[in-house]
């Protein structure tokens, strides 16, 4: 069974909280490496591993275990994928906000000058 979990972190450890979120996987890429190995492993026969013969079933056993293994590690970068996005949007929201807040800075640029400025040059 499958748990959603909520917490609250300061705005600037997001990432660093993802980081560590995503280093929890370690132990599934290591299964997921291992998995691989066996699955090519138990498709050739070896006498001198003890395999004589293709077992079948273990062999679709294994590559079940994989696939799950696989799929707990894409649903874990999809979630640390949403928290990063998450605090992107966060971030990205606020510096809009930022713009919005500071007055308007004129340049000149686009602008032409009244008459009366024109005729006090010539």
């Amino acid at each position: 069974m499958r748990v959603k979990l909520s917490y609250t972190v300061d705005g600037e450890a997001v990432l660093e909280e993802a980081a560590k979120l995503l280093g929890l996987s370690g132990n599934e890429v290591q299964r997921i490496i291992n998995y691989f190995s066996k699955v090519q492993a138990e498709l050739v026969p070896d006498e001198e591993e003890g395999r004589p013969e293709v077992n079948i079933d273990r062999i679709l056993s294994l590559i079940e275990k994989y696939r799950e293994a696989l799929l707990n590690l894409d649903t874990r970068l999809a979630e640390v994928g949403e928290i990063i996005v998450g605090y992107r949007d966060y971030h990205m929201s606020n510096a809009a906000a930022e713009r919005a807040e500071r007055p308007a800075v004129a340049t000149g640029v686009g602008l032409t000058p009244s008459p009366s400025l024109l005729e006090e040059q010539q």
